[in-house]
This record gives structure tokens, C-alpha cells and sequence, in this order.
């Protein structure tokens, strides 16, 4: 697996995103073009995940994203400016 490049500040466009306060690789929040989500992982209970629909204390300059996206992801990424799957 190559090492992922983390990046501060808001990213390109809305949707989930593998973004942490210590570039968690397991870590994902929503981003709504405004904030963050709270984080959610893949082992979380259906109960700790639906915090992700809380936004986060943490602001943007907290929160580092990568732009890693999984090929068997369970929702495709769509950039909504392309109307396209990434």
C-alpha cells in the first residue's frame, strides 16, 4: 500500500472522506461543504455510526483529509461538479 498524502483545509467538493485529527486511515467523515462530521469506522455499531450525522466540534483547520477512496467503497464517490464517479 503506498503512504497517503494528508491535506489541510476543506476538500474539493461534498461527500465522505477518509479525514482524521491524527490521519487515521480507518477514519471517515462526511464533509457537507460547510463542516465535518463526527467520525465513523468500519467496526462502529450501527449506534456509533449514526453519530456521523452529528457535525463535529473540531473545525476544518483540525482535520486532515485524504483523498483515498477505496475501489470496493459501498457508495461511489461523485464529484458533484463532474456528475461522475471518481
Amino acid at each position: 500500500m503506498t503512504k497517503r498524502k494528508w491535506y489541510k483545509g476543506p476538500p474539493p467538493h461534498v461527500g465522505w472522506w477518509n479525514a482524521s485529527l491524527m490521519n487515521d486511515p480507518r477514519a471517515w467523515r462526511w464533509w457537507n461543504g460547510r463542516h465535518w462530521s463526527t467520525s465513523a469506522k468500519a467496526n462502529y455499531s450501527h449506534y456509533e455510526a449514526f453519530r456521523a450525522a452529528n457535525a463535529s466540534y473540531m473545525g476544518t483547520a483540525e482535520i486532515e483529509w485524504s483523498d483515498y477512496y477505496p475501489a470496493n467503497a459501498r457508495v461511489p464517490r461523485i464529484d458533484p461538479s463532474k456528475g461522475e464517479s471518481k
